[in-house]
């Protein structure tokens, strides 16, 4: 019977995930720009700051190309940072790839926006002819400065972007409460042709959702200066005074710095020594700049200093955060920047920018993704900064080495046990059993690797070499520990390597997930793909890792059955709460997993009406977790989702779940655990269900190790379609199959050998 259940829910999972992949593409085309409604917002009673509170202003000033390091070469910058202002590293990646616009878009849009780099953005001062041209293409009332191809390009991020985000919500829920936007500057240039090209895409940020912004300066706020790239300045006295004209009739004020930009992009025509001199000419004035701006501010201001996007050296460096510091005029203290997007002190995401200017004027928009900044007490802020972005650069160049090595090692491993098992009389007889014996001890790595990647953040790893030398050490220290305590026995071992996992784990959910947040089989903050909670790596290990480790206790018989089922609960839990391991898709293919191995070792019958109690309590999981998420305010992936049902309809599940399989799809088509691992589960998954000789021994010698496969199997195929990184979790889980399969094999063809439980 259990079969023919199997057999419907692959069925079903086939139908479900073709007809959704299938719908998500038919969405109806999306409205133009400019006819759609112009959101409002509402009043944010939480927004505790006196900018909010007595009607300050916000000052926005955009040094682009300038890094963490930098910040130090601005004299004025340094001296205000000893006594004022919070600071963090943000996340600049848009909708599809890293550049400037789509990080200026996002940080004024719903979500990641997507813009083509090649498409013209004509950010200029209106004329008469400009205005009637715009009113005439639009409908709309033109503005100082607009944008005329403001629907083609809202239509090919809706279109063709993966998140459909709206643009312009910052700017318009400015607008829509009274709020005067202005903007003054540009990163003007030359290209290597000569041509004079306007760059003013900083006014992404701020423009509303018709591409409209009320008023400001971005033609002529330049001078001719042969001392300085492409023979441009910006003129700082000009700037100066246009500052504080706007600064009466505005009240948020996006200011774009220039020369930081053009010197960055000159920078490959420059010798080094040149380089410098121009680098602090250009530092030297924005500093008196600076300083001339926080002598005019009010106390009851907010003065937001973005780096906005790494220089092009950094970038190609893998150094792709970039910083951003918030000065409360009236309140005189540093520390770190930290948002509910990332979880993270001195780490927050571009889309945070905008919420929380909003919450500066005590406004807010729910359908905008990111989330206010809140300021963490540190005395020394940009040392801690510096310390832990070497931790994550280290990390993140070095993670997908690790990561191929680890997968082709563990992989080619597989290969070759299975070989050798496959021809074992071609192998010389004198050495066969310590063949198959080296073979089995290797492909034990498997199991202890994710271990040995979890732990070594503990030892504080700060270069790529520390990093890599502390996993082989923790590899090697878990593997003798798993000898010492239980020599000769291979299932208790693989049995304790799951348990030390999922044991981790779960303390690791309890308190924040620190280790998650920085290990290389884990999520990067330069991505920003997750930013805190258990990774979708670690989904699959978790399903893996928890069902193999109580299925060899119960094969001892060490462990009663109701405590299986509390523990296995307690661990879905840690694993799904939003204040936890807040992982949606783990939670789902861990319930059906977890109650699947349950049931089978109460030796419950399957049948249809089994699988749908099993399905509809995952469902229900979901939902409890979702009120708490949206009771306690955590702002959790799964509060997203349902804001967005709630502001969409409840065909955003269906939409959602379609860019999943999406994902899955080309996730299929790139990453390396799918070509070996994948091809695994399969073969596991016909010995298992078509059983062989073989098979129908180990099912018959163990019995509770072989429900747990079955068990495992089940959330794998799950958590393909409820994941967008499925593939990578069912990659992971299917280590805890494969591995005691091949550990239990080899067992039974090694020459004079039993395989006896003690």
């Amino acid at each position: 019977m259990s079969k023919k259940v199997l057999t419907v829910i692959i069925s079903l999972f086939l139908i479900f995930s073709s007809l959704t992949s299938s719908f998500a593409q038919t969405k109806k085309t999306p409205q133009l720009a400019t006819e759609k409604a112009e959101t409002i917002g509402k009043k944010d009673n939480k927004a505790d700051n006196a900018t909010a509170k007595n009607n300050g202003k916000v000052i926005v000033i955009d040094i682009s190309r300038t890094n963490l390091e930098n910040i130090n070469n601005i004299k004025f910058l340094r001296k205000t940072l000893e006594n004022n202002g919070s600071i963090a590293l943000m996340n600049i990646r848009g909708d599809k790839g890293y550049d400037e616009r789509r990080n200026y878009a996002s940080m004024g849009s719903t979500a990641r926006a997507d813009i083509r780099d090649d498409i013209l953005l004509n950010f200029t001062k209106a004329t008469p002819d400009s205005k009637a041209i715009y009113k005439a293409a639009t409908g709309q009332s033109p503005e100082s400065i607009n944008l005329q191809n403001i629907n083609s390009i809202d239509l090919y991020n809706k279109s063709k972007g993966e998140y459909k985000s709206d643009m312009g919500f910052l700017g318009q829920t400015l607008k829509s409460n009274g709020k005067k936007v202005s903007v003054l500057g540009n990163s003007d240039y030359y290209d290597d042709m000569g041509k004079y090209v306007k760059n003013r895409d900083f006014c992404l940020a701020v423009m509303d959702s018709k591409g409209r912004i009320e008023n400001g300066e971005v033609d002529n706020i330049n001078k001719k200066d042969a001392q300085l790239p492409y023979g441009i300045s910006t003129n700082y006295e000009k700037l100066l005074a246009e500052t504080k004209k706007e600064y009466v009739d505005s009240n948020l004020l996006f200011i774009n710095m220039g020369d930081t930009y053009r010197l960055d992009k000159y920078k490959p025509n420059l010798n080094e020594a040149t380089y410098k001199k121009m680098k602090f000419s250009i530092y030297n004035k924005i500093s008196k700049y600076l300083e001339d701006v926080f002598a005019m501010a009010s106390k009851n201001d907010t003065i937001y200093v973005l780096g906005t996007f790494p220089s092009d050296l950094d970038y190609a460096n893998n150094r792709r955060l970039s910083p951003v510091i918030r000065f409360d005029m009236s309140n005189k203290t540093t520390g770190l920047l930290k948002s509910a997007t990332t979880r993270r002190n001195g780490v927050v995401a571009n889309m945070d920018i905008g919420v929380d200017i909003l919450n500066r004027f005590g406004i807010k928009n729910d359908e905008m993704f990111g989330r206010v900044m809140a300021s963490v007490g540190n005395s020394n802020p940009t040392e801690y900064l510096k310390s832990e972005y070497k931790k994550i650069i280290s990390i993140s160049s070095i993670r997908m080495s690790i990561i191929n090595i680890y997968v082709t090692v563990i992989s080619v491993s597989w290969v070759i046990a299975v070989l050798a098992l496959w021809k074992k009389n071609k192998l010389p007889e004198k050495h066969r059993d310590s063949i198959l014996s080296v073979l089995k001890e290797m492909v034990k790595f498997g199991l202890i690797m994710p271990l040995a990647f979890l732990t070594a953040p503990i030892l504080q790893p700060d270069s790529e070499v520390k990093i890599a030398i502390y996993i082989v050490l923790i590899s090697f220290i878990y593997y003798f520990i798993g000898r010492k305590l239980f020599d000769k026995d291979d299932i208790k071992q693989i049995g304790f390597f799951s348990l030390m996992m999922i044991l981790l784990i779960t303390i690791d959910s309890i308190i924040s997930t620190p280790m998650m947040m920085r290990n290389i089989m884990s999520y990067d903050p330069m991505i920003g793909a997750r930013y805190y909670g258990i990774g979708n790596e670690y989904e699959g290990v978790t399903i893996g890792s928890a069902i193999l480790g109580f299925a060899v206790l119960h094969e001892y018989k060490k462990i009663p059955k109701f405590a299986t089922a509390l523990l296995l609960l307690v661990i879905l839990f840690t694993s799904a709460y939003p204040g936890m391991g807040a992982n949606v898709g783990g939670a789902i293919s861990e319930c059906v997993a977890y109650l699947t191995f349950i049931l089978l070792l109460y030796n419950v019958k399957f049948d249809l009406k089994k699988v749908i109690l099993i399905l509809c309590s995952a469902a229900l999981l979901v939902i409890a977790f979702a009120v708490a998420d949206i009771v306690l305010g955590t702002g959790s992936h799964l509060g997203n989702f349902v804001e967005q049902i709630k502001i969409n309809g409840p065909l955003e599940i269906v939409y959602v779940f379609g860019r999943k399989i999406a994902m899955n799809v080309q996730l299929a088509q790139t990453t390396i655990w799918v070509n070996i691992l994948l091809v695994g589960l399969f073969i596991l998954a016909v010995g298992i269900y078509r059983p062989n000789k073989q098979f129908l021994e180990l099912k018959e010698e163990h019995s509770i190790i072989y429900k747990g496969f079955l068990a495992t199997i089940a959330g794998c195929l799950v958590t393909l379609i409820v994941n967008d990184s499925g593939i990578i979790a069912a990659a992971t889980c299917s280590i805890y199959l494969l591995i005691p399969i091949i550990i239990l094999m080899i067992n039974k063809k090694k020459l004079g050998e039993k395989n006896v439980i003690r």
